[in-house]
């Protein structure tokens, strides 16, 4: 049976992908702020980074547009590819490195790097174990003074505040979103189906579907430790305030 990432990120890689295209505005701001956050919190200017589940490359351009030599792997070769476009056109090509690969398979990698991040919901794609295994490849890919950053939502916060549904315009497009929460793995299910919403008309485009596990901060900072971190900061943002049951995402530093 197909993963639900295989059909999302390569034989949906094209609507998702949109959906990706309408943060990249997002990154340069997301970056400056956990640079400063790095920073200020562990008195690290990173300078070779990792980002993990890199996508488009959002996160990994931004992380070069700042002075990091910038690395990121992602096994949607669709997505690698625009990636690699981008950069090229951004003048990067020179400051970036692109891998299509398997997020499980770190094993493969040689580091040292100063910061490896996981941002946007990449952590929990699989079973717990899986993402312990992962940090703990992460950890050993870190320089001395290497920080490992989380970036993803809040599990408390949308327990708590749980919607079923949803309809949201996303740029040109309309998203129909229908959800269900599995208490005993945690996984958030998430259908929508994308309409073009051009002009007065609705047109369907395609269906999406995506099961991410949410974990709770709790369990962020259990996992870390399991996976030998001993320095872990849990914080509300890249911003950097306390994390709290009114926080939609939550960041983790650790070391």
């Amino acid at each position: 049976m197909t993963h639900w990432t295989e059909q999302l990120f390569i034989e949906n890689a094209e609507t998702f992908g949109e959906i990706l295209e309408r943060r990249f505005e997002q990154a340069s701001e997301e970056v400056e702020q956990l640079l400063r956050l790095v920073e200020n919190q562990r008195g690290v200017r990173p300078e070779r980074t990792l980002d993990v589940a890199c996508g488009v490359g959002r996160h990994v351009l931004a992380l070069a547009e700042e002075g990091c030599t910038a690395e990121g792997l992602d096994f949607s070769p669709k997505f690698i590819r625009e990636a690699q476009e981008r950069a090229s056109d951004a003048g990067l090509t020179e400051q970036v490195e692109f891998h299509v690969h398997d997020m499980r398979e770190l094993e493969q990698f040689e580091g040292p790097f100063d910061l490896v991040t996981i941002i946007w919901n990449s952590l929990g794609y699989y079973d717990k174990q899986t993402d312990v295994e992962m940090l703990s490849e992460i950890r050993r890919l870190l320089s001395e003074d290497g920080v490992l950053a989380i970036e993803t939502s809040n599990k408390e916060f949308y327990v708590r505040d749980f919607e079923d549904s949803n309809v949201q315009e996303v740029g040109n497009q309309l998203h129909v979103e229908r959800k269900d929460f599995d208490v005993e793995t945690g996984r958030f299910e998430t259908t929508v189906d994308v309409f073009s919403s051009e002009g007065t008309e609705y047109d369907y485009l395609d269906t999406i579907a995506f099961q991410p596990r949410l974990y709770a901060p709790v369990e962020l900072r259990e996992m870390c430790e399991r996976a030998g971190f001993e320095d872990i900061s849990l914080f509300s943002g890249f911003a950097g305030r306390d994390v709290s049951l009114d926080s939609p995402r939550v960041v983790v530093l650790a070391e």
